[in-house]
C-alpha cells in the first residue's frame, strides 16, 4: 500500500531529502530550535514539501543525531526534532499542529 504523502501521523523512515535534513539538524541545534524548526516546516511546506517528506526528514535528522552522539547521552536536538514531529503529526496543544498551506 502507497503512502499518502499528506498523512505524517502514519509516515515511516524512508528516503529523506538530504537538503531538508541538514536544515532539520541545523535549525535543531541553534539557540532557539522550537522557533528555527518550525520556520524550517513552514518553509518547505510553502515550497511544496508534503507532511510525508518533512517526517522522513525529521526521521534521517534523528538517526544523524544518535549516531554521532556518545553511547547513553541525550541531545537536546533529538527533543527538538521530536517536538517537532508531535505538531507536524497533531500530537500537541491544540492550535499547534503545523499544517502544509492548502493547493493554490
Amino acid at each position: 500500500m502507497e503512502e499518502d504523502p499528506n498523512d505524517a501521523w502514519h509516515a515511516k523512515p524512508g528516503p529523506a531529502d538530504p537538503v531538508l535534513v541538514r536544515a532539520v539538524l541545523t535549525a535543531a541545534r541553534s539557540k532557539a530550535p522550537a522557533e528555527a524548526l518550525e520556520e524550517v516546516a513552514t518553509d518547505a511546506y510553502e515550497a511544496g514539501v508534503t507532511p510525508l517528506g518533512m517526517m522522513r526528514a525529521c526521521y534521517a535528522a534523528q538517526d544523524t543525531i544518535v549516531a554521532g552522539a556518545p553511547e547513553g547521552s541525550d541531545d537536546p536536538a533529538y527533543d527538538a526534532v521530536l517536538d517537532l514531529m508531535d505538531r507536524l503529526t497533531g500530537f500537541c496543544p491544540p492550535g499547534a499542529k503545523l499544517e502544509p498551506l492548502p493547493p493554490k
